[in-house]
């Protein structure tokens, strides 16, 4: 079963490794017709931060408290 993993590794990293070698330099073609200029910088997930934040609240009690579940209690 390590044989296998290890070949499987080792075929996933030359597969990457060769398709980041054929997506080398390659010119954009150039935009046609009305360009929208490029938003500001830094405001990427400015609309919605508080929906992340209540997710990431969220997700991180659930970790702690099926961590806690998993332990051993002392008797």
């Amino acid at each position: 079963m390590k044989f296998l993993k290890s070949v499987f590794f080792i075929l996933m990293i030359l597969v990457l490794g060769i398709f980041n070698a054929f997506a080398g330099s390659a010119n954009p073609p150039s935009p046609v017709g009305r360009r929208r200029p490029p938003p500001p910088p830094g405001l990427a997930i400015d609309e919605n931060i508080f929906i992340l934040v209540l997710i990431a609240l969220f997700m991180g009690i659930y970790i702690i408290y099926s961590f806690e579940l998993k332990q051993k209690t002392p008797m």
